[in-house]
């Protein structure tokens, strides 16, 4: 079953891997991370996303599911060791 992923990185994501993010929204925000918001169809789709963050060495602060008709979501926070 789909899910609407949010993933939170330390540090701006560099544009030249955009791409790399099959159509999800990429957003830079003022505190210096980077938001990465789409639909992955299962966990693997979301390990393949997780392994490209971890091969450009950027911080991973966390993974939220988004539930859109009740507006909540489950977190799972993890901390970043860099």
């Amino acid at each position: 079953m789909a899910e609407i992923y949010e993933i939170r990185l330390q540090g701006h994501l560099p544009d030249k891997y955009a791409d790399w993010f099959n159509g999800m929204t990429i957003s830079r925000k003022d505190d210096g991370t980077t938001t990465i918001t789409g639909t992955l169809q299962d966990q693997t789709a979301l390990h393949s996303i997780l392994f490209k963050i971890r091969n450009i060495n950027i911080g991973l602060l966390s993974v939220n599911t988004i539930e859109a008709e009740q507006g909540g979501g489950k977190e799972a926070s993890i901390t970043s060791s860099q």
